[in-house]
């Protein structure tokens, strides 16, 4: 998946979240400490979040990381991805390469992913992402 279609998927991803949760801009800001334009930009797909701020608005949706990057579950899906299936994204901040590993939409208890850190890399979580 190219990078402007995982911005894409994010940015469709996080507005229903918020939808869902009946969050407006403002309040996901607060929740999270992300800008509201921040968060604007981001789910109009015109800004590449880093690993930080997309485990903050996860945080703050009171959803785990790896599901902003997955697709709704759907009950006939397959539980194999083939590799080109899989959804990789860089983080533009620190470089390190995530691939979900899970196959898109099919409804399972947990999602595996794969994580590559550059040599010397460093990601700052702020939060523990997970359910809340």
């Amino acid at each position: 998946m190219e990078i402007s279609d995982l911005n894409t998927h994010l940015a469709a991803r996080l507005r229903d979240l918020r939808a869902e949760r009946g969050l407006t801009l403002e309040a996901l800001a607060e929740r999270t400490g992300v800008s509201r334009s921040m968060i604007s930009l981001i789910e109009r797909g015109e800004s590449s979040p880093t690993a930080a701020v997309l485990d903050r608005l996860s945080a703050g949706l009171g959803v785990t990381l790896a599901s902003l990057f997955a697709a709704r579950e759907d009950a006939g899906a397959s539980p194999l991805a083939r590799r080109a299936d899989q959804r990789t994204w860089r983080d533009p901040s620190s470089g390190y390469v995530r691939r979900n590993l899970s196959a898109p939409g099919f409804p399972s208890p947990i999602e595996l992913v794969e994580v590559i850190l550059p040599a010397g890399g460093h990601v700052a979580y702020d939060t523990h992402s997970g359910n809340c």
